[in-house]
Parts: C-alpha cells; sequence; structure tokens
C-alpha cells in the first residue's frame, strides 16, 4: 500500500518553523547496486565516493560532457551499495544518462518507489524522533541505518532529519507525531534547502549550470583528486585556471514572487543581474537562490531587479572549500 503526502502548507523559515513532518514527494530515490557499484559511480559524479563512510552522506553532481549538471544528487551508502534522492521532475532523464556505460559494468541501476522519503524539521526535531529509533545521526555521524531505514542528519538552516524508510515504518512515524507535528509537503523542505543555501536542480533548469556556479566545490561536492568522471575535464580547467566567474546567493524579497528556476532576472537597464536557480515564497516574503557574478557574489549591495528588489542573506558556509 502507497503513503499518502500529506496535504500542503504555505512554507516558514526556519527559525519560525514548528515540529514538521513533510512528505518529500518531489524528491525521489534511485540505487546502484553490484560488484562494480562503487567504481562506476565514482566515473560518473563529481565528489568521491571511494571516500564515503557508511556514516556519511555527500552532495555531488552528475554533468554532461561540458561539464553541465544534469542534476544534483544526495548520494549515501546502503544495503552493500549506494543510494541517492534528487528531484523527482528530472530522475528519469537522469538515470537514463547513468545507465549509458552501464552495459560494460557489473551494476544494477534502478529507481525505487518503494520505499518513503520523509522530512523532520523544526522547533525539537530531535527530540520527537528519538523515542521512536534506536539512535539518531548527528554531525559526528550524519548518516544512521536502523533495519529498513537511512536517517540523515541536516545541520543547517537548523537541525533537521531526512528518513528513507518502508511504508510501515513511515506510518509508524507519522502516526507517533499525530497531534504534535504539522504536517506538509515537499515544499517545506525545498525552502530549508533554499536557506541553508543547497542548489536545487530541477527538470527546468537541468543543463543550465557548471558545479562551481551553484557552489557545490564549497559543499564539498567536487573533488580535483579522483580520476575521471563525465565533464571532469571541464570542472577541472575551471578550476586550476582560476576562473568561477559565476557563484551562488541567497536573497530575499518582501514581495510574494513567482520566478521560475532559470528566469534571469534584470536591472532597469536591461541587464542581467541575476538567474534564478529556484525559489520558494513563504508567508513574509521570497527566497531565492540566484548565480550571479562572482564580483556580485562579493557585494553588500541589495539587487534593484523589475521583478523586485532582492536583499542579500548570508549563506552559511563559504566559497573556499576544495577537496
Amino acid at each position: 500500500m502507497a503513503f499518502t503526502p500529506f496535504p500542503p502548507r504555505q512554507p516558514s523559515s526556519s527559525a519560525r518553523l514548528p515540529l514538521t513532518l513533510m512528505t518529500l514527494d518531489d524528491w525521489a530515490l534511485a540505487t546502484i547496486s553490484g560488484p562494480d557499484s562503487e567504481k562506476y559511480l565514482q566515473g560518473q559524479i563529481t565528489a568521491d565516493v571511494s571516500h564515503l563512510t557508511d556514516a556519511q552522506h555527500l552532495l555531488a553532481a552528475h554533468c554532461d560532457a561540458k561539464g553541465k549538471m544534469w542534476s544534483n544528487l544526495r548520494v549515501f551508502r546502503r544495503e552493500g551499495g549506494f543510494a541517492w534522492i534528487e528531484r523527482r521532475s528530472l530522475r528519469d532523464a537522469q538515470l537514463t544518462e547513468l545507465k549509458k556505460y552501464a552495459v560494460f559494468s557489473k551494476v544494477t541501476i534502478a529507481a525505487n518507489d518503494d520505499l518513503v522519503l520523509l522530512g523532520v524539521a523544526g522547533f525539537q526535531a530531535r527530540a520527537a524522533l528519538a523515542p521512536l529509533f534506536a539512535a539518531l545521526p548527528d554531525a559526528a555521524t550524519p548518516v544512521v541505518s536502523e533495519g529498513a531505514t537511512s536517517l540523515l542528519w541536516f545541520e543547517h538552516p537548523g537541525e533537521r532529519f531526512l528518513l528513507v524508510t518502508d511504508v510501515d515504518t513511515a506510518n509508524r512515524v507519522t502516526d507517533a507525531l499525530r497531534g504534535e507535528a504539522q504536517f506538509n509537503n515537499s515544499q517545506q523542505w525545498l525552502a530549508l534547502n533554499i536557506e541553508a543555501g543547497l542548489p536545487v536542480i530541477d527538470s527546468a533548469n537541468s543543463g543550465q549550470f557548471i558545479p562551481q556556479a551553484t557552489n557545490l566545490q564549497a559543499l564539498g561536492g567536487i573533488s580535483f583528486k579522483k580520476g575521471c568522471y563525465t565533464g571532469q575535464e571541464v570542472v577541472s580547467r575551471i578550476e586550476h585556471i582560476g576562473k568561477t566567474n559565476r557563484r551562488t546567493v541567497l536573497l530575499a524579497a518582501n514581495d510574494p514572487l513567482e520566478l521560475a528556476p532559470g528566469t534571469d532576472l534584470t536591472d532597469n537597464q536591461g541587464q542581467v543581474v541575476a538567474t534564478v536557480l529556484y525559489g520558494a515564497k513563504l508567508a513574509d516574503r521570497t527566497l531565492l537562490l540566484a548565480e550571479v557574478s562572482a564580483e556580485t557574489a562579493q557585494s553588500e549591495a541589495a539587487l534593484d531587479t523589475t521583478a523586485a528588489t532582492l536583499h542579500r542573506l548570508p549563506l552559511p558556509y563559504g566559497w573556499t572549500r576544495t577537496k
């Protein structure tokens, strides 16, 4: 029996978020298994999965030959292979690209819709989950596995948890938190990802951005020491010549904006000053992740665009991390 997604509510910022249980129906799960799974995945994505332990997860990009991102993936080890979470709208296309050379390797790559993706965040999220599992992930152990469940820990914008689990456990968690937590859908998790400065690659902006322009390097999602992967030549060349001239910033507007991913924002002279990566409309403002020039990224001044005046918000990380 399938797990029914929760109805939508207006998303809130992390500072105002009560205890919230979310169905992450706009995200989807995929897996790779088999003797060659690590080697194969290592040759396809930007991160170094050979150093990924059972207690870690990471954000990586799957690129085309030009170094543009098909998608970004939240990768972790599961059941002897690897699993990853990505936006549902592009999973099928991403898997088609990933499988292109799989015939030469002993791997099985598949979508998985049997498991349920849940998010838990907001006021005392840890205390609410603690009675339900033997152990919870934290900064030292960001992934904990228990039976059919993988629990992933996120620090920003406030402590939160992502559960990959079976229907029975999803129902048990839901029943336990009913009356204590508000229920919401994927839009709340999306808003938290945006507030955390985590890039969101969807079907609407797939193939538009290089990883560095979405701050993936700063998030530890690019290895410049591993071997080749699709798009590696372009990604590495940009790093070695020091010309990462685009970055992603977090912006806020006091107006309720509906800006599609990939929308160019122009100033009063018609010059493009930012490109929307993704946005979330909250009760009191709109949050945007937008790609801008490196020079604009260093400025603290508001961006005056024809859509709205966009104010700067700090990211919870810097731009200098490399691996």
